[in-house]
């Protein structure tokens, strides 16, 4: 199914993408932002989009502690757009079942990444990562809103400390931490922190 999806993608997707799995794509950082792009496993045997985007300086808590992801292999989603949280079911247009003729599925990776393109091109910068969490904490859901992924306070915190609005970042690292019993003077976490403010000051 993976090269199915490859092969329709191949000469769309940029040229900086590397395929990271069999259903998953990540491309080169710029700015501190990756983009990526997944398919996942659903239930019935159906393969459902999401995209979005990895900052370098933000960790992500794995096995019980906070590490980097830093590299293509390691990016994670930090800002995950699924069209299913605001359609509240799978859609057709970015999914396709495991059973699917070539054609049906090619057609859907080719529409996903038209839908993906849009939404990364408002996001080429910090300042643009930032606008895109308080837009999307906006918006109504019908499965996951923002506040459902763990990752949201981490990443938009430690966003707005790099574009200078440090005390808004802190407010949302203190909840995130309150939140999944972080320590607030965790090595990476401060690490992270200070990265964030050397980005803030140049």
């Amino acid at each position: 199914m993976g090269d199915i999806v490859a092969g329709a993608l191949e000469g769309s997707l940029a040229p900086d993408f590397q395929r990271v799995g069999d259903l998953s794509w990540v491309g080169s950082s710029t700015d501190h932002i990756r983009y990526l792009l997944k398919f996942q496993a659903m239930k019935g045997m159906t393969f459902s989009a999401c995209w979005g985007l990895s900052v370098d300086f933000v960790p992500i808590f794995r096995g019980g502690s906070l590490r980097w992801k830093r590299t293509a292999k390691s990016a994670n989603f930090d800002l995950c757009i699924d069209p299913i949280d605001l359609s509240g079911r799978i859609p057709s247009w970015c999914s396709f079942y495991s059973n699917d003729l070539d054609n049906r599925v090619a057609h859907a990776a080719l529409k996903v990444l038209d839908a993906a393109r849009q939404d990364w091109s408002g996001i080429t910068a910090l300042n643009d990562v930032a606008d895109s969490f308080e837009r999307r904490s906006k918006m109504e859901s019908r499965r996951f809103s923002l506040e459902n992924y763990v990752q949201t306070d981490l990443a938009w915190g430690l966003v707005l400390i790099a574009i200078g609005e440090a005390e808004r970042g802190q407010n949302h690292l203190d909840a995130y931490c309150d939140r999944f019993a972080v320590a607030r003077d965790d090595a990476v976490l401060t690490k992270a922190r200070n990265e964030a403010a050397t980005i803030a000051t140049g």
